[in-house]
């Protein structure tokens, strides 16, 4: 990124650390709802005579 001055923008400690819990965060999150929409569809699956995967 550049500003108007013509120097480059540089990411702090902190904000590298920041990003790394969002990150971090994120990839949890996505986790989570996978696992659910998983368990979602098995228990769908098994009530519709699908057997048990």
């Amino acid at each position: 990124m550049a500003s108007g001055n013509g120097k480059t923008a540089r990411l702090t400690r902190a904000h590298r650390v920041l990003i790394g819990v969002v990150v971090f965060g994120a990839v949890i999150i996505a986790g989570i709802g996978f696992a659910g929409s998983y368990a979602a569809v098995r228990e769908l699956a098994i009530q519709k005579g699908f057997g048990n995967f």
